[in-house]
């Protein structure tokens, strides 16, 4: 519990409710059915309001008709926003909107409103702000603002316990009534200083090239290895959340450096992670975040937006590695949300609940409520019923699973053990009982498969089944990157299967999108978030499949954005449209638990632009980077999204002045699809086309010189034999001996073998590394990409 600390910005507001304390923690709701009237919440779709709809306070929806009454009947409103799978909303549900004397107060002081979050997180966003003001910084769910009959807030809080909350219910209506005037002075100042923050008022852009560029990176890059925590991995102290774009930005630059600490942050992180708590070790995906350092006891509702990024992140980091523990996490990820958050239209659910009710029998007069964790707590006892004695205890000790819980409600006293693996590892159980690391993982998978079948038949955490555009843009983008480094067909089907849904559902006749859907429904207009995950996704699902729809649909959308949200005058783009029902509009730049809305526009028109040759979509991106430049040196670890277009733009930079000089023509495979039988041999030729005036080097060039290499990525063939044409040998007034290269068009001829245990069709990824020269100077390396699908059969 913390106090309320009145800051110089909110002196106003601290006057006027003096010692209010505000506590600031996440919340959550979870209804009980009731025989009782139901309010205005009945007619809504979103399951979070849904879950108010029964509660005796006087409900209304974000809308037009509680602004009215409020300015009618001269009333302040409380505005309540949270979202369905939130813990501390479901205990002030439970406390206080469920208490007949707080809805009576609430019912005859003032407009009461609920405001799903991930609904409308415009709306979310303007208020926590103005939280953050009257806390001194803190903020979280439920959020629990009042405001002025036109929208202004002048108090807020997060969680109230019952006998607070009606305290301070009475304060504020008497306030209002026999104060107005100190109650609006305080809420025009809010008001100004939310404009202020969230319409970003920065310095002067300053023009942008690659010196600025690098030096921006560098700095970056030493600012997360300095804030690393390097027992635990990941950035800070407890709570610890994922850490999904920082992990990106070390990946990403490790890759195009080679500068080994940003590889040892990023892994150290990622194991350790999926080695604790917060990873679900018997469904796979992940919780929310952990409370601790050490990543063990999360808190455990699961989001889709972290499994998305997460899983993509955990693939990259087995593409550039080929370590088969990150390759088994990403493709458990993928596999639970497959499983348990595909809707019938093969779009994707939100978020799983954080409480269920506990599985074990209780006695027939115990009034059951639901445990937070309780779906996924394990005693020894109910591990071996379902495995045995013999597995069932090996299985405890592997996973850390004893008759001393990890996990204590401090609540309620539930308690139980969160399986996870930071005292032990599978590889050293494999040496301890003398079976290959390949032979224990089989066996643990089937240990898991038990386990889930039997945890499957517990009361299950509640759905929170409403699609957004946004979120599952997020997973489309995911799945994309998951089929170009796992190579699972799989994941092609099911972003080309939900891309097509958010193109034909989420998307109304003029072009614009929604952002909410349920039950046929679909609501709330777009915002930039939804537009910029989306372009990006289609974007990925076009460099995987080469299918020229996906990259029409990204230049329509990348239009719409830009005419919708894109700020001319001085640079980035709004959240919402100018027809938007809020105070204000912001710039949404900081990285949260979702990428960076402006940074992610700025990175699909990039690559838009690389696609199309379109320099207008280049220029928004580098006058976006531009324009918030100073926020990427300020705080580099909130801005990580905007520092990952940043390094791309200047990769691009680079790579569109080779490409300027058009020494290669063409690359291109034949065939463009391969079929083989389990064990048998194919031929695949790589073609490429080199300009007039150009060559590259041999396979094998003089010491010192940049060879051509092929290489090949793949789970389900080998390479048996590759074969490079004979070189020729020239003269060149730079060189003082002669050089092999190759000039004109030519053949590589590879040899591939499908492994005997391959079965079914795999994205297989071939680079070519090649330097490009003339008679007078010799450009940087470049490395050509290039896939195509490969099937086996029996």
């Amino acid at each position: 519990m913390r106090s309320f600390q009145p800051t110089r910005r909110t002196v106003l507001s601290a006057l006027l409710l003096g010692g209010i304390v505000a506590i600031l923690v996440c919340g959550g709701i979870a209804m009980l059915e009731r025989a009782q009237r139901r309010n205005r919440l009945a007619d809504e779709t979103s399951p979070y309001l849904l879950q108010h709809a029964d509660n005796p306070v006087d409900w209304f929806p974000w809308g037009d008709e509680a602004f009215e009454k409020a300015r009618k009947e001269d009333k302040p409103i409380f505005l309540s926003v949270g979202y369905s799978t939130c813990h501390w909303c479901h205990v002030m549900e439970r406390e206080s909107f469920e208490n007949e004397e707080i809805a009576a107060i609430l019912n005859e002081h003032f407009v009461s409103i609920k405001v799903d979050r991930e609904e409308r997180p415009d709306v979310d966003e303007i208020y926590m702000r103005a939280v953050l003001i009257f806390t001194n910084g803190h903020g979280g769910w439920p959020m629990s603002v009042f405001l002025t009959p036109d929208g202004k807030p002048f108090f807020g809080g997060t969680y109230f316990p019952p006998e607070q909350f009606k305290r301070i219910l009475l304060e504020i209506a008497r306030l209002w009534r026999e104060e107005r005037q100190r109650v609006l002075q305080v809420a025009d100042e809010v008001a100004r200083t939310i404009a202020a923050e969230l319409q970003l008022t920065l310095p002067s852009a300053q023009p942008l090239d690659e010196t600025t560029a690098a030096t921006v990176l560098n700095a970056a890059e030493n600012a997360l290895l300095r804030n690393l925590d390097k027992t635990n991995g990941g950035f800070g102290s407890a709570p610890k959340f994922p850490p999904h774009q920082a992990l990106e930005f070390l990946l990403r630059r490790y890759a195009a450096t080679q500068r080994l600490p940003l590889w040892e942050a990023a892994a150290l992180t990622l194991r350790k992670m999926a080695q604790g708590g917060i990873y679900d070790h018997i469904g796979g995906g992940f919780h929310r975040y952990s409370v601790d350092a050490q990543w063990l006891v999360p808190h455990f509702e699961k989001m889709l937006y972290d499994n998305a990024q997460l899983a993509q992140v955990y693939a990259w980091a087995f593409e550039l590695s080929g370590d088969p523990f990150f390759r088994r996490i990403a493709a458990d990820t993928y596999a639970f949300v497959l499983r348990e958050m595909t809707s019938p239209e093969g779009a994707f659910y939100s978020a799983l609940d954080a409480e269920s009710y506990p599985p074990t029998p209780r006695p027939a007069s115990f009034v059951p409520s639901k445990e937070e964790g309780a779906f996924y707590l394990w005693r020894p006892d109910e591990v071996r019923a379902v495995l045995g004695e013999k597995d069932g205890e090996l299985f405890c000790k592997i996973y850390g699973i004893s008759d001393e819980p990890n996990f204590v409600n401090p609540h309620t006293g539930y308690s139980g053990c969160i399986p996870n693996l930071l005292q032990a590892s599978v590889e050293n159980w494999a040496k301890v009982l003398n079976m290959s690391v390949e032979e224990m993982w089989a066996k643990v998978d089937e240990w898991r498969a038990k386990l889930r079948d039997a945890r499957d038949r517990r009361p299950k955490p509640h759905c929170d089944d409403k699609v957004l555009t946004s979120w599952n843009a997020l997973m489309v983008r995911s799945l994309a990157l998951g089929y170009r480094y796992l190579g699972d067909a799989r994941y092609r089907q099911a972003a080309e299967r939900t891309a097509t849904f958010l193109w034909t559902t989420m998307r109304k006749p003029d072009g614009t999108l929604w952002h909410s859907y349920r039950n046929g429904i679909a609501k709330v207009d777009g915002m930039l978030d939804d537009y910029a995950y989306l372009l990006t996704a289609l974007l990925e699902l076009h460099e995987v499949t080469g299918e020229a729809q996906w990259l029409q649909q990204a230049r329509e959308l990348a239009d719409t954005m830009v005419r919708l949200f894109w700020d001319e005058e001085k640079g980035g783009f709004w959240f919402t449209t100018e027809r938007a029902d809020v105070l204000v509009r912001s710039k949404p730049t900081i990285d949260g638990a979702e990428p960076s809305p402006n940074g992610m526009a700025a990175l699909g028109l990039l690559r838009l632009a690389n696609k199309t040759g379109e320099e207008r979509y280049a220029h928004i991106t580098k006058r976006t980077l531009e324009t918030f430049g100073e926020l990427m040196v300020r705080v580099p670890q909130g801005a990580m999204t905007l520092l990952i277009v940043l390094d791309e733009w200047q990769v691009t930079r680079k790579e569109r002045a080779v490409i300027a000089e058009r020494p290669i023509e063409r690359v291109w495979v034949e065939p463009e699809r391969l079929t083989l039988k389990a064990g048998a041999t194919g031929v695949l030729r790589v073609n490429i086309a080199i300009a007039q005036g150009w060559h590259i080097n041999s396979a094998e060039p003089q010491p010192n010189l940049q060879p051509t290499q092929l290489s090949v990525e793949s789970r389900q063939v080998t390479v048996e034999r590759v074969e490079f044409p004979p070189s020729k040998e020239v003269r060149l007034s730079f060189a003082p001996t002669s050089l092999k290269v190759y000039t004109g068009t030519i053949t590589v001829t590879l040899w591939l073998r499908a492994k005997p245990e391959a079965r079914g069709e795999e994205l297989v990824t071939f680079r070519l590394r090649y330097q490009a020269c003339d008679d007078r100077r010799c450009l940087v390396p470049m490395t050509a990409r290039l896939q195509i699908p490969v099937s086996v059969t029996p």
